[in-house]
């Protein structure tokens, strides 16, 4: 899988790099696509900071997350929520439903920052399960927000520095990624 990933992820910086001055253009269209569709995310955050380095990067790759993180969210409030809803208030108990669906939009926000810090858990999963909840999508894109930009910040910083993967810097950004894994994991399993 992760070879995969990284054959996907070079053959998209490829792919973009030929674009010459149009190539922020080109990537922002498909970073803020492509993860619609279920492309994998975080590769757009390495390439960003390997193609356009650190700033750069920062600005389009956030900007692209945004775009997509949204429109999962619409896509899934508009055209699924109902039926979702409608579906499990037939099979579940009223104190069920509200569990599920009665949480506060502050709560549900505090959740949404957790859920974006965690790097193993799918960006798209998390957007469009939020799509069926009950938050507000004012709620929802400030949470999404938050929670998004310190995982980009990782991952570009560590895209940045793959030009040199024998600098100091490069190291530091790699601790910094298996540090942020690793958080990610205790977390998860401190949930469950």
């Amino acid at each position: 899988m992760k070879i995969h990933n990284t054959v996907k992820g070079e053959n998209m910086q490829n792919f973009i790099e030929q674009f010459g001055d149009y190539a922020p253009i080109i990537f922002l269209l498909l970073a803020s696509i492509l993860p619609i569709l279920l492309f994998p995310p975080g590769i757009f955050s390495v390439i960003g900071g390997l193609l356009f380095g650190f700033k750069l990067g920062t600005v389009l790759t956030i900007i692209a997350a945004i775009i997509y993180t949204n429109i999962m969210f619409l896509i899934s409030r508009y055209f699924a929520r109902n039926k979702i809803e409608n579906f499990l208030e037939k099979r579940l108990t009223l104190k069920q439903f509200n569990r599920i669906f009665g949480l506060k939009d502050n709560k549900l926000a505090t959740f949404l920052i957790i859920c974006r810090l965690i790097p193993i858990l799918p960006n798209s999963i998390v957007s469009y399960s939020y799509g069926l909840t009950r938050i507000s999508f004012k709620h929802y894109f400030i949470a999404n927000l938050i929670g998004l930009i310190p995982g980009r910040l990782i991952w570009l910083n560590f895209g940045s520095t793959l030009n040199n993967i024998w600098s100091l810097e490069f190291l530091h950004a790699l601790l910094l990624v298996l540090l942020f894994i690793g958080i990610g994991f205790f977390v998860t399993k401190r949930m469950d």
